[in-house]
């Protein structure tokens, strides 16, 4: 697997998940996907258990 520098991660997150990449950054699409995240019912619990499960 190719390793990300932390720019293309950012660019690669930005471009598939910002509405508008002119108009959103970075934190602007993490607290939509956390919220969508949140309105569907993960919890910080079940955020906890499935990073622990990767590591």
């Amino acid at each position: 697997m190719e390793r990300l520098n932390y720019q293309e991660i950012v660019k690669y997150i930005i471009s598939k998940y910002a509405k508008d990449q002119a108009e959103e950054d970075l934190l602007t699409v993490f607290d939509r996907i956390g919220k969508n995240a949140q309105a569907k019912g993960l919890t910080e619990e079940i955020l906890e258990q499935l990073l622990s499960d990767e590591s």
